[in-house]
């Protein structure tokens, strides 16, 4: 009997066990998890294995009233359904990290009510200027939950690798008042620091500002459904990071409004999206929110911007990218429409601009292979296993699904892979012409390379041929197109003829069969014709081989008073005699390397006969721009301080036997994001003749005579310099700046200002160093805490300072070796 009930128990225990192991497993599922099974893998296997590597420790102290502050913002907005801008105030308090102690202002964070869920509330902290955490002064704390786990961490770390700008993002461990809160993610937050750790200048960070959005969704949680119209993208202002500096920065205002007035230019449909943004990385982001599935983050109200200075262009910033989601379609699909409609989002614009989407095709075909995951994958193993080992010290379940990502690039190359492109029927056969009526059938845009003949020649179209997308649920609307044909080539709607196209930008390309019959041959035809800028060969010395990828600038004399925009894929030649004249504002304009040569006797000159020219940019240029024997004469002054008479950005240069000039109230040469090599080099006049920015720089044999200001200015990057000599500039003979380093040998400086400055970080090694100015030789700002101290090695100094060698504000390094002990 005994041993019969002992069984019924047995058999009561393990349906028990059975029934609570379906639920559970029914309850994981219907939380999107694969189920109990992986469930008590990843618990048994992650949580042990969490314990390998151990979070950094951050506390946070607070006083009672502080404390009593945030309670009431959170249970205020518990009771709203949502977080408002004005019911979230700072409070003060006390961070500790590493042993290192700071003040900080901190605040309740976020819009929904997920960020004042349970004990782990969201905070944004603000330290005091000369503290904060990992060098950021400003970031947010907030469950890892809110940005998806590991999810958001591999977002941002893929958007630094692709160039853009991205935050930093991790995972460590809070205290609140000595109250153990777990494992938060950390996000950096919008300030210079965010700028410096991603090598850009400075320059206006900002966004749409969403407010009266938000208005709109507290109506929509409330019930209260009507027209808003104040809620639309096209209704927001553009709002600044960091607003109350622009009242006390009159040079950071003006960046602002120039961002501000390119910014509502777009918006207006007055300039293109490749006229306001740097395309390249804005595609970039968009190809990977596709790969991470994170379309939920293209909403207007959550984009955030930079605006570049010197490049005078927009760039994306990364944030939340709400991903880790299998997609179905793509960022880019069913936008085109090939025109600008004031009722466009944000989006549609963007997708609108030819060259916009035809560099994010080319990133989607790169980022959907299989080898850009697994190379991407293997090089963040380390960090992210450490990344991985911190969540699962709480969060066990909370892998990265690989798999979905795997999902997603099969899906792009599907998606890019459209089984037609279009309908194509023949119109009309004339001479020398025939008409063809193409009706769209896809959701990306197609462009038709050219009519393919019988006897395989290739006819390009006359115009702008690119086919737009099709309205979801409405049929194609009809296009005519033209294509040249030679006179006499027997065509005729008996042979079988066909089109070659490909998907805006793709590399693939194929071909479809022309009906013979035409289409509603009574109906109108639409020219598919666009009016673009003008074309580079309008300008009667530039000479393009397409075949060959080259432009030849014809020897002469030139004058220029309007743009001069050379685009990707050539490379340029000019050679003396020439003689470049630009006025009225008139700027070349290059995605192309640009090579000038002149002679010792005859050089290339380029400059500005009336100091009217806007100068000469080089950006994003693949290949080497060298110029030999070249001269510029200087452009004239400008209104935007900080703007260089010859600007290269992102590309290579070299620069031999060249003299450079300009005018005292213009910067020089800006070498940005790039390398370059000067030999033998005189720069001559300007405000600030050289200014480096990240880049990395090789001088030999450069003199720099009579800045208005500063000779050469280093913000980060590397220079290494020889037998050069900087004389009579008005204010520092060099500076460096922002983890900058100056190396090399042989330098001479004799300045009117101090004859070099160190800031925030920066190194100069030196061997050889003469120095001569009435002021300080060497002045060393105090060591500020987010940089850590400026350090100066020298060997065999010559320091003549009338008020000093060496003048160092606390904090930094300053080694000097004697001339008789160099080599010792």
């Amino acid at each position: 009997m005994r041993a019969r009930k002992r069984w019924i128990i047995v058999a009561m225990a393990l349906v028990l066990l059975v029934c609570g192991a379906f639920l559970a497993d029914h309850f994981l599922k219907q939380r999107h998890h694969p189920g109990l099974a992986r469930f008590t893998r990843q618990l048994v296997t992650n949580y042990p294995g969490s314990f390998a590597v151990e979070p950094p420790l951050l506390s946070i102290t607070l006083g009672e009233q502080e404390m009593e502050t945030l309670r009431e913002t959170v249970e205020a907005a518990r009771e709203r359904g949502v977080i408002l801008p004005d019911g979230r105030p700072y409070v003060n308090g006390e961070m500790e990290h590493a042993g290192q102690r700071s003040k900080v202002r901190l605040r309740i964070k976020g819009k929904m009510t997920d960020h004042v869920k349970g004990r782990k509330w969201s905070f944004r902290v603000v330290a005091r200027k000369d503290g904060g955490f990992l060098g950021m002064r400003r970031f947010s704390l907030q469950h890892p939950g809110t940005r998806n786990y590991l999810v958001e961490w591999l977002h941002h770390r893929l958007m630094a690798g692709e160039g853009i700008v991205a935050l930093r993002y991790g995972f460590i461990r809070l205290k609140l008042n000595e109250e153990d809160l777990g494992i938060y993610a950390y996000e950096e937050h919008f300030g210079p620091e965010l700028l410096e750790n991603n090598g850009r200048v400075v320059g206006p960070l900002f966004r749409f500002d969403p407010g009266l959005f938000w208005e709109h969704r507290l109506n929509e949680m409330q019930g209260l459904r009507f027209d808003e119209p104040y809620a639309a993208y096209q209704a927001a202002s553009i709002d600044a990071f960091g607003t109350n500096d622009l009242a006390k920065d009159a040079t950071a205002r003006a960046y602002f409004e120039e961002a501000v007035s390119l910014m509502e230019a777009f918006r207006r449909g007055g300039l293109k999206a490749s006229q306001v943004f740097e395309i390249d990385l804005l595609a970039r982001r968009h190809a990977l929110i596709d790969l991470m599935g994170g379309h939920r983050s293209m909403d207007w109200s959550d984009v955030k911007f930079y605006y570049d200075p010197v490049a005078q262009r927009i760039e994306p910033v990364a944030y939340e990218i709400f991903g880790g989601e299998r997609i179905h379609t793509l960022a880019g699909s069913g936008r085109y429409e090939g025109r600008f409609r004031a009722s466009f989002d944000l989006h549609d614009a963007y997708f609108n601009d030819d060259d916009l989407f035809r560099a994010y095709v080319a990133h989607l075909e790169r980022v959907s292979r299989p080898t850009y995951l697994d190379s991407a994958l293997a090089v963040l193993k380390p960090a992210l296993d450490t990344a991985a080992a911190t969540v699962y010290r709480e969060f066990p379940w909370k892998e990265l699904d690989v798999s979905v990502l795997r999902h997603n690039q099969r899906i792009i190359r599907r998606l890019l892979d459209v089984p037609k492109g279009f309908h194509a029927h023949l119109q009309v056969i004339a001479d020398d012409t025939m008409e063809v009526m193409v009706v769209p059938v896809e959701a990306l845009p197609i462009e038709v390379h050219g009519l393919r003949l019988p006897d395989g020649t290739l006819m390009p179209p006359v115009g702008h041929a690119v086919v737009p997308c099709r309205n979801p649920g409405r049929t194609g609307q009809p296009r005519a197109m033209r294509f040249p044909i030679p006179e006499g080539s027997g065509l005729s709607k008996d042979l079988s003829l066909r089109l070659e196209y490909s998907v805006l930008g793709a590399s693939v390309r194929r071909e479809l069969e022309i009906f013979a019959h035409a289409l509603l041959e009574d109906l109108p035809m639409r020219s598919a014709h666009l009016i673009d800028a003008p074309d580079m060969r309008t300008h009667p010395f530039v000479s393009v081989d397409e075949k060959a990828g080259t432009i030849h600038l014809r020897s002469g004399s030139w004058r220029l008073d309007r743009d001069l925009v050379i685009p990707a894929g050539f490379t340029v030649h000019g050679t003396a005699p020439m003689v470049i004249d630009l006025v009225a504002g008139a700027r070349i304009i290059s995605r192309s390397p640009i090579a000038l040569t002149g002679l010792p006797e005859l050089p290339v000159t380029i400059g500005s006969s009336d100091k009217s020219g806007g100068g000469l940019i080089v950006m994003d240029a693949e290949g080497t721009s060298q110029w030999r024997h070249v001269v510029t004469t200087g452009f004239g002054s400008t209104l935007r301080k900080g703007e260089a008479g010859l600007l290269f950005q992102n590309s290579r240069v070299l620069f031999t036997e060249c003299t450079l000039q300009e005018v005292p109230e213009r910067d020089l040469l800006a070498l940005v994001r790039g390398s370059a090599e000067l030999k033998d080099v005189l720069l001559v006049g300007g405000r600030d003749q050289i200014s480096i920015a990240y880049a990395n720089v090789r001088m030999d044999g450069v003199e720099a005579l009579g800045a208005g200001d500063d000779a050469m200015v280093v913000r980060g990057g590397h220079v290494q310099v020889t037998r050069s000599h900087v004389e009579g500039s008005a204010g520092d003979g060099v500076k460096v700046d922002t983890h900058g380093e100056l190396r090399g040998m042989d330098l001479t400086i004799l300045s009117d200002g101090p004859g070099m400055r160190l800031a925030k970080g920066a190194l100069v090694d030196l061997e050889g160093l003469r120095v001569e100015t009435p002021a300080v030789a060497i002045s060393l700002e105090k060591m500020h805490g987010r940089y850590g101290p400026s350090r100066v090695n020298l060997r065999g100094a010559d320091l003549r300072g009338g008020e000093g060698e060496v003048a160092d504000a606390g904090g930094n390094q300053v080694r000097s070796v004697p001339l008789d002990a160099v080599g010792q």
